[in-house]
């Protein structure tokens, strides 16, 4: 058996005599490595925040288009516009010809859970979604924006 390497093994740090052997932090140092994690965290937070509201108003606006080739459809076998988002889900006495899919149901709903507003006008339709704060208006994701088909979008 190698002695030697046992003698390194248990072999207790340098210190002089008297003095007390403290290979802890102190609560200053503590302190400090908090305070640069909170700062880096409120550096990295908002930007991963906005990551998330950009990431719901590109999703929301994908599930507007599939609800826009939705109207579209209904539009070409109907010869009009569907008066809700209700013929996504629910066969409808106007239209014979069109078949609802109720497995279309997650399309109702924006990013935030709210439901999408559609309107129906005589020559054509508004598909919009109110954004973060579920009220009309608003600016950045809390921002009202509609389908690209919409009418208002072509204003």
């Amino acid at each position: 058996m190698n002695f030697k390497y046992l003698k390194l093994v248990n072999r207790k740090p340098f210190t002089k005599p008297g003095q007390l052997n403290n290979n802890g932090f102190s609560l200053a140092e503590i302190m400090i490595v908090l305070v640069i994690i909170g700062a880096i965290m409120g550096l990295i937070l908002p930007k991963i925040r906005e990551g998330q509201d950009n990431s719901n108003v590109r999703n929301s606006k994908i599930k507007m288009s599939e609800i826009e080739n939705k109207v579209n459809e209904y539009l070409s076998e109907c010869s009009k516009y569907p008066k809700s988002l209700d013929f996504l889900v629910t066969d409808t006495a106007d239209c014979k010809n069109w078949t609802s899919n109720k497995n279309s149901k997650n399309l109702l709903k924006d990013n935030w859970n709210n439901d999408f507003v559609f309107e129906a006008t005589d020559n054509g339709y508004n598909l919009k979604s109110l954004g973060k704060d579920k009220k009309e208006g608003g600016s950045g994701p809390e921002k009202d924006f509609y389908s690209e088909g919409s009418q208002s979008n072509q204003e």
